[in-house]
């Protein structure tokens, strides 16, 4: 039986050396087939334009195609739970906003934003603009003029969100906490249909990305009344931060990012982030982003740890908002 011993350790070191290359070759060949990247909002919204001006380019690059899929409801969960079910293997992705990290406390789901998921790459970071339409600005024009005129008509006001507990919405509950207004929140099932409803004025105010808002503000059919950065929006340098045209201590932007299931192995984590750089790093991409006044995650900062650490943070901060305000799930 010994002098089988050396045939049996050459026989497996073999088949060790095999099992190795043939995995080396698996991880070089990723992705092999389509992904799919879900977005938890209604088609036509900020999300998922982007999504697919971003997964049309990593399709160019990979070669596989890059399947934009709209799950909208309960407040992301519904994709997110989708998500979950999903093969760790890199082939199902989700690009969500900011508030994902907030969907635990506001509808007691055991799961954690980020340990729970893999964060794979952020896309771009974005303030809001509070924006108003044409039949308001009789009563306002600034937001100097909105805030005088709120306070003297509480409750007359309605702002629209796209959905309970969703990015506007937190947004805009901040600013009322702060301010000390009474208006009348109005939740719909995406941006698209909130921009509609402002611009019928069955809303009156909105905090919104810029992505579809800004056309209609260079047309005139909207006004924005202040941007809620720390700083100016470059493509709209004559519109005052809040904290420059109403003295309030209030900023709020969020990052648009990408989860995939727990457990990506390493390498494929690497190659999705990678790739995902590298599409956020092209020029015509660049360009159509930050023509929305979107700000994209430079290279440097969009490792999945620093992304972890955002949503980490984003949790801290808007959770304890929920609970204060007692805001609850549709």
């Amino acid at each position: 039986m010994p002098r089988f011993k050396p045939l049996l350790v050459a026989l497996l070191a073999t088949a060790a050396v095999a099992a190795l290359a043939s995995g080396a070759f698996a991880q070089a060949k990723f992705p092999s087939k389509p992904i799919r990247l879900l977005v938890p909002f209604a088609p036509g919204g900020g999300v998922d334009v982007v999504a697919r001006i971003v997964g049309q380019k990593i399709s160019e690059q990979t070669g596989q195609p890059v399947l934009v899929e709209s799950k909208p409801g309960a407040g992301g969960a519904i994709a997110v739970n989708e998500l979950m079910r999903a093969e760790p293997d890199g082939y199902t992705l989700l690009a969500t906003t900011s508030s994902h990290a907030t969907l635990p406390v506001l509808g007691k789901l055991p799961w954690h934003p980020s340990n729970d998921f893999t964060p794979v790459a952020g896309i771009y970071s974005t303030m809001f603009v509070m924006a108003t339409n044409k039949a308001s600005t009789a009563q306002f024009r600034s937001l100097t003029e909105f805030l005088a005129y709120t306070r003297a008509n509480p409750g007359k006001i309605s702002w629209g969100s796209s959905g309970i507990a969703g990015p506007q919405h937190l947004g805009g509950m901040q600013f009322i906490k702060v301010a000390g207004v009474e208006m009348v929140h109005v939740p719909y099932r995406g941006n698209a249909p909130m921009l509609q409803a402002l611009l019928q004025n069955d809303v009156q105010l909105t905090f919104d990305t810029p992505t579809l808002s800004m056309p209609h503000i260079q047309d005139g059919k909207l006004t924005a009344l202040a941007v809620t950065g720390e700083r100016r929006m470059p493509k709209l340098p004559d519109i005052p931060t809040v904290k420059e045209a109403a003295k309030l201590d209030y900023t709020t932007d969020i990052w648009i990012y990408v989860l995939g299931p727990k457990g990506i192995p390493e390498p494929i984590l690497s190659a999705l982030n990678k790739e995902f750089i590298a599409a956020l790093d092209d020029k015509s991409v660049r360009e159509r982003l930050t023509g929305f006044g979107l700000e994209v995650i430079e290279g440097r900062e969009n490792s999945p740890a620093h992304l972890k650490k955002h949503i980490d943070d984003f949790a801290s901060t808007y959770g304890k908002l929920i609970t204060d305000l007692g805001i609850k799930n549709e």
